[in-house]
């Protein structure tokens, strides 16, 4: 995804002849650039590479992406895998491609600041280890750290195994929804169904491509998921069918599984959703 901010930025703006000609040949570049983004902020964010103390001697790094526009909601993304993103703070950097990385800037362009965790300084592979409680403490101080800055609705949502870390934790923890995206329910590994996401009482979207030909995410499981979730919240399934090919093995990041090919319009999709399934705070 390419920054907001870009040269051909400015034409796409509803300003009328004059004042676009004014900026053109009168200003600097970046000088223009400044007054595009205060003149239509919907597309800019900001981003942070921080890190912060969660437990004793132990660390979690983030990427904080902040819309400038209004926010409505605020979102915790858990890539899949083992969970290592590879996040080097000091030179903003992130090793990963997973579909929740590659897309923490859509949800902000729509409205949704979005913290996007690395897996915890003591624990180098989260796989199969995800049920721990020293885990959830992290995850709670990065909800502080959202309601340290904004009273808005706090989502998590997870990818593939990133999704069981939600199954496992939403029901203990004070947040407002939850997304599982082509969640794992099948392996030898532990799976949703091993978590206590039957307990989830929280607006609940479960979304998945039906082109996904990884092995431990069959599209039926999405609707053994669905049906399972608890009656009493909200819920809502959101299925696609895209098959934009594949780069590396199928449960990879670059393929059906990491709904390559339609990433915005799958988070436009779930983004709609889930501003309408809870009420913003005024």
């Amino acid at each position: 995804m390419e920054d907001a901010v870009q040269e051909d930025y400015i034409p796409k703006l509803g300003l009328n002849s004059p004042v676009r000609e004014f900026c053109m040949k009168n200003l600097a570049t970046t000088i223009c650039l400044m007054i595009a983004v205060l003149l239509d902020c919907n597309l800019a964010i900001s981003e942070e590479f921080k890190t912060i103390s969660t437990r004793k001697d132990v660390t979690i790094s983030f990427i904080e992406s902040t819309p400038l526009k209004p926010i409505q909601a605020a979102a915790i993304l858990f890539a899949g895998g083992d969970g290592n993103i590879g996040i080097d703070v000091n030179n903003k950097t992130v090793g990963s491609d997973n579909f929740l990385v590659r897309t923490r800037k859509l949800f902000s362009e729509l409205g949704i600041l979005t913290i996007t965790p690395d897996a915890p300084s003591d624990i180098e592979y989260l796989k199969n280890i995800r049920n721990s409680l020293d885990y959830r403490t992290d995850i709670s101080f990065l909800i502080k750290e959202i309601n340290n800055k904004i009273t808005k609705p706090i989502w998590l949502i997870g990818t593939s195994r990133g999704s069981n870390t939600i199954g496992y934790h939403a029901p203990g923890l004070k947040i407002q929804g939850v997304a599982l995206t082509a969640t794992v329910t099948e392996g030898n590994n532990d799976t949703i169904l091993d978590t206590d996401f039957k307990k989830i009482m929280v607006p609940t979207l479960v979304v998945h491509n039906k082109s996904d030909l990884c092995h431990v995410s069959p599209s039926w499981g999405a609707e053994v998921v669905f049906k399972q979730l608890p009656q009493t919240s909200r819920k809502h399934l959101l299925l696609f069918d895209h098959d934009g090919g594949s780069h590396g093995r199928d449960c990879g990041a670059t393929t059906p599984h990491g709904f390559l090919g339609i990433e915005k319009k799958v988070v436009s999709a779930m983004t709609e959703w889930m501003l309408n399934a809870v009420k913003i705070k005024k």
